[in-house]
């Protein structure tokens, strides 16, 4: 099975599941793969599951029956069934009473899943659901084939991709010993093989040689049979994926290493002058046999061993395979432009023109640089510093102003290009376009800490914005006589004196990790634990406080006396519903419950019991240790219906153990 639990497929799997469960009223729906290599069906998206795959034995269970059969099962009394698998039930804590399940097949009729329904909201399920169930069947059979296409064409992109990338480092990378084994490292990579090996023909004797295959540690195999001579002696690729009953296997070198074939893939090398340099082998693919589209990219990865240890002029490589190299470039998503040592340009990809905004007709080909305008002259000077040192040498950050005043940003990587000699003749520029992620890192930076816009940003699963109950603390502030204030001050320096207020209490906020949940007016709302629970929570937002009050304070000494500002702080703890709260059409996220109400209360309260911060009973519970606290009052506040427990906290526990 190709491993297609792509986003792609998870997001449209996902939505043919939510009309499933509504077109046969079934409390929820799932879908399985066949992991054939495994004998197992691994559950690619199952409503009421979060974070959890099931492995299922072909065979077990319904689910499991269906898959094996290709049969349709509909089964009103699951838990009387000889066949119900009640170990899942157990794990999921969940109880199936009613189950339709029907087989999943490709194009030619090979069943490569499973569709099923859990209790129907009816009652019962009935004969005609199977066939409703079967036609959604069908649709889900068509999205895993185009997520497959999808997933190998991706595959194919990054494989050229990991190609380009070794062709920088052999160009800058001249001790065998550290290239060839970074070399068989993306070689097993981009194959999907366990490992790789290189064999080096010694012209004196006929043999082949390699101290570079995994296993071998510091020893050198010689040898002139196996799959590896036959390649040198024919000068031909060779796939063998059942070594053991191939004639010319050799078995010698797995028993000397103890590792057992499986499946070979072999190039040969060839020199300069079409002589045999050596073999590079791909060894036991992974998840299957070896195909041609493998030995299309090693191919492409014997090329450029060739040019490693021969050293060969990197412009004459390029221009001897210049329609190779043309679709290798065109194809990234990176910026690449070649320069030579005279500040000349020798090659521009198409993602260059794109990332930049330029028009592909004014080619840049063969032009100096300092004759660009101050923009483009400006990213690519970058160049004189690898062309000077010979060294890599990298940029971020990089900003660029489009003619339609669009602004870029972009990472740079330098690489050097040297000729037979070891001299420098040019360098190699690669721009990633970062400006997506910069504005996408700048935006989330307003409304969340950096900490957790790194954790956003940096993971696939986005399951922490959906609405859940959690425990968090929350922290409601607001300026005392805001009204006399905009009384006695105008509009400017209302709106002035608040963005600078605002401000520094964001900074807080964030300064000890808690989310700006929203303003209110000048009132500051903040929440300590979403998305992600923390036991210091309740620690957190009383620090944060005491930092706000510290802060104020600073604040109206700067003022120098002509305006005072002063706040009161409610803080309570308690469960709370978090998450992307809203319509359709707009989504934010943010908590709601009572602790909420009731910080916003003990705010209020500060000015009748004249204290800077209230804080509930359940936060003094939390936070007794770490400050010192002094009972206040126990109060029936408003929308309570029950008596509350207020203290106020005094500072830091100066007698902590």
């Amino acid at each position: 099975m190709v491993n297609v639990k792509t986003e792609r497929l998870l997001k449209e799997v996902n939505s043919v599941l939510g009309h499933v469960s509504n077109a046969l009223e079934a409390e929820r729906s799932s879908f399985f793969l066949i992991n054939r290599p495994l004998s197992i069906l691994e559950s690619i998206v199952a409503q009421g599951i979060e974070n959890l795959t099931l492995s299922i034995p072909i065979g077990t269970g319904i689910v499991g029956r269906v898959a094996e059969s290709g049969v349709a099962i509909l089964e009103n009394d699951v838990q009387s069934s000889p066949i119900f698998d009640h170990s899942v039930d157990v794990q999921l804590n969940f109880t199936t009473k009613s189950v339709v399940c029907v087989p999943v097949f490709d194009d030619i009729g090979n069943t490569i899943g499973a569709l099923q329904c859990l209790n129907s909201t009816r009652g019962e399920f009935e004969e005609k659901d199977i066939r409703v169930l079967g036609s959604f069947a069908h649709t889900i059979g068509a999205i895993v084939k185009s997520t497959k296409l999808y997933h190998a064409s991706d595959q194919l992109k990054n494989s050229y991709s990991t190609l380009l990338n070794v062709f920088g480092a052999v160009t800058s990378e001249f001790d065998l010993d550290h290239l060839i084994p970074l070399i068989m490292s993306k070689a097993a990579q981009i194959t999907q093989a366990d490992r790789s090996s290189l064999f080096f023909l010694d012209d004196d004797t006929g043999e082949l040689w390699t101290k570079y295959a995994k296993g071998l540690e510091t020893e050198t195999i010689r040898t002139k049979k196996g799959i590896v001579g036959l390649v040198a002696k024919s000068g031909k690729p060779c796939i063998v994926n059942n070594p053991y009953q191939h004639p010319h296997f050799d078995a010698s070198i797995d028993l000397k290493t103890g590792y057992k074939t499986a499946s070979i893939l072999s190039i040969p090398i060839f020199r300069s002058n079409n002589q045999i340099l050596g073999v590079i082998q791909a060894i036991n693919k992974i998840g299957g046999p070896f195909k041609l589209s493998d030995l299309s990219i090693l191919e492409g990865f014997a090329s450029q061993i060739r040019i490693a240890i021969e050293n060969a002029q990197l412009f004459r490589q390029i221009n001897g395979m210049k329609n190779y190299l043309n679709i290798l470039v065109e194809n990234l998503d990176n910026g690449i432009v070649t320069i030579d040592k005279a500040d000349k340009i020798q090659t521009v990809n198409s993602a260059f023109y794109r990332i930049f905004g330029l028009d592909r007709n004014q080619s840049l080909g063969n032009r100096k640089i300092n004759n660009l305008d101050t923009g483009l002259f400006s990213l690519l000077s970058h160049s004189h510093h690898t062309m000077a040192t010979g060294k890599k040498h990298y940029e971020y950050g990089l900003e660029f102003m489009t003619e339609k005043s669009k602004n870029i940003v972009t990472n740079l990587s330098i690489l050097p290009m040297q000729d037979t000699n070891g001299a420098i003749i040019g360098a190699i520029n690669v721009f990633h376009d970062v400006t997506k992620e910069k504005r996408i890192h700048a935006n989330l930076s307003r409304y969340i800490p950096q900490h957790i816009v790194n954790e956003v940003i940096n993971k696939d699963d986005l399951s922490i914005l959906q609405s859940k109950n959690r425990k968090c603390s929350i922290l409601f502030s607001d300026i005392r006589n805001f009204t006399k204030l905009t009384e006695e001050l105008g509009a400017p320096q209302i709106v002035e004196l608040l963005n600078r207020y605002f401000d520094a209490m964001v900074t807080s906020i964030h300064k000890h990790h808690g989310i700006l949940d929203k303003f209110i007016g000048d009132a500051v709302m903040a929440v300590f634990g979403v998305p992600y629970t923390n036991s210091s929570d309740a620690v957190n937002a009383i620090t944060c406080a005491l930092d706000m009050f510290r802060v104020i304070e600073e604040t109206n000494k700067n003022q120098n006396g002509n305006v005072e500002l002063n706040i009161g702080i409610g803080i309570s703890t308690g469960y709370v519903v978090s998450g992307n709260i809203g319509s359709e059409k707009r989504y934010e996220y943010t908590v709601i419950g009572d602790p909420v109400n009731l910080a916003a209360r003990l705010e209020s309260e500060t000015k009748k019991y004249g204290v800077k911060i209230l804080i509930c009973e359940n936060t003094y519970q939390q936070v007794s240790t770490e400050f010192e606290c002094k009972a206040i009052d126990t109060v029936l506040l408003k929308g309570k219906q029950h008596p509350v427990k207020i203290y106020t906290v005094l500072g830091h526990n100066t007698e902590k153990p």
